[in-house]
């Protein structure tokens, strides 16, 4: 048992009272604070990988997709329609719609299921970004020098596959893009 007249226990306690002392408490004490919350500020930062970095991130998880899986997902005659992907904003006492992408409605197809199509696809985009395939022109699953967020959810009878940019000209090239590539003859 240490007693306060204890020379040893007079020196420790007199370290934390310096300066020196009280910035090295603070130090630690910030360190652990911000590596246990750096998970609940990360979606606040802004994400800096390029579409590279994003592309070799997902290009191990793609070993069993293939071709001919990408080349349904591109078939116009899957397409049921085009509509534009739109976020809402609240502003004042209305809402104020935001264009995101594009939303391509597709139909049921053999064999697919959600998850495998936003796999099909982030596997296409991985490929694409790093030369590996050839995308096709006006492809709305790619954008040249730009990662898009794209994932498929099922809908109703059908699929939706949601293609979303980071700014608004790069929203409004890939509805442009989906809806050149996948228009009816009757449009």
């Amino acid at each position: 048992m240490h007693r306060a007249s204890d020379p040893s226990v007079r020196r420790k306690a007199s370290r934390l009272g310096t300066p020196s002392g009280r910035r090295w408490a603070l130090f630690v004490s910030l360190a652990f604070t911000f590596t246990g919350c750096s998970s609940v500020f990360a979606p606040l930062l802004p994400d800096m990988r390029t579409p590279a970095d994003q592309a070799r991130e997902i290009e191990s998880r793609c070993k069993w997709v293939h071709d001919d899986s990408v080349a349904q997902l591109l078939d116009p005659t899957a397409v049921d329609r085009v509509e534009p992907e739109l976020s809402y904003v609240q502003s004042g006492n209305d809402r104020r719609a935001n264009l995101m992408g594009a939303r391509i409605y597709l139909r049921p197809l053999p064999g697919l299921s959600a998850e495998s199509m936003t796999r099909t696809l982030e596997c296409h985009q991985a490929r694409t970004t790093l030369g590996q395939v050839q995308a096709r022109a006006g492809d709305p699953y790619v954008l040249p020098g730009r990662w898009l967020d794209v994932d498929a959810v099922s809908h109703e009878d059908e699929f939706a596959i949601r293609i979303r940019a980071s700014d608004i000209s790069d929203a409004r090239l890939v509805l442009a893009r989906a809806r050149s590539s996948f228009a009816s003859p009757a449009e």
